[in-house]
């Protein structure tokens, strides 16, 4: 599974990363990029962290296709 990374998780695992896993929600894929990346697990396993799949923001019970795109969304803040 190919996926990316925006604001400070692009900074703490890098843009883009490549992990084997079959199937499976988004909760669980969350805990295994925090198992594989310790140093980045408590941005990750944030609440306010959000999924996109193929373009669309998902709940962490989405379940994950291969082929899918895959991105972590940082929380955004405005003023």
């Amino acid at each position: 599974m190919k996926i990316e990374f925006y604001g400070r998780l692009a900074e703490r695992l890098g843009r883009r990363i490549e992990v084997s896993a079959g199937d499976c929600p988004i909760a669980e894929l969350r805990r295994l990029l925090a198992e594989l990346r310790p140093e980045a697990a408590a941005d990750l396993l944030r609440p306010g962290v959000r999924a996109c799949v193929d373009d669309v923001l998902v709940p962490d019970h989405h379940v994950v296709r291969a082929g899918q795109s895959i991105a972590f969304l940082p929380p955004v803040s405005g003023g």
